[in-house]
């Protein structure tokens, strides 16, 4: 996109998620989100999911990630990692030098102790379709 942004109109008024509310009809501002969504251009990639193995963390085949490569691994995060060469998207620990797999149920599954694990990046937004 180089240095020009899309621009999207927003409306500053919330939406209410409960019971209607009288709503403004008309467009008070515009928002980049390139602004929004990607606070470190230089360290950050989308990539699109494929598969169904995390839908219990709401990443459905199709979405698209956006991953920052400048963030650290903290307790627990949806991270984008290489193990032997396959890319996956996990919920993943890392603990002194090895990566551990969080599953749904919060139990620690080792990422092969023989096995080759870079990160690529912390997941900072998912992007799907509602319908």
């Amino acid at each position: 996109m180089g240095d020009q942004g899309l621009k999207i109109p927003i409306i500053l008024q919330k939406v209410s998620a409960g019971f209607p509310s009288p709503a403004t009809d008309f467009v008070e501002d515009e928002i980049d989100l390139n602004i929004e969504l990607i606070k470190n251009p230089v360290s950050t990639f989308i990539i699109r999911v494929q598969g169904n193995s995390m839908n219990d963390f709401k990443i459905n085949d199709g979405d698209f990630l956006i991953v920052d490569r400048s963030i650290p691994l903290t307790k627990s995060c949806i991270s984008v990692i290489t193990v032997n060469n396959e890319l996956v998207v996990k919920n993943i620990i890392k603990e002194f030098d090895q990566f551990y797999i969080l599953s749904k149920d919060k139990k620690k599954i080792i990422v092969g102790k023989d096995a080759e694990a870079i990160l690529w990046g912390v997941v900072t937004y998912i992007i799907h379709q509602v319908q």
